[in-house]
């Protein structure tokens, strides 16, 4: 089997509504472009539950939701890293 060596990264995104449908998606891009889509397709106010991950910390994410109001992020206590509702 031949293989390149070059890497890449994937990650995945869930969600659960309301009403408790689970969403996911898979995507390739930076959490902020999440951000995005997130804030453009919500249709409500939205709130982000994520773990303490540095990128979900980091100053491009910061300055993101200093801009943009929707959605709300929440960070889960590092003492608690599977309390996010669909790491259980």
């Amino acid at each position: 089997m031949r293989v390149s060596g070059r890497r890449f990264n994937v990650n995945i995104m869930s969600a659960i509504a309301s009403r408790g449908a689970l969403y996911f998606t898979v995507y390739t891009q930076k959490f902020t472009a999440f951000l995005d889509r997130l804030a453009r397709h919500a249709g409500r106010k939205a709130h982000v539950i994520a773990d303490r991950h540095p990128l979900h910390r980091s100053k491009a994410v910061r300055t993101w939701l200093a801009a943009n109001t929707e959605p709300e992020l929440h960070l889960c206590s590092t003492t608690a890293p599977n309390s996010t509702p669909t790491s259980r």
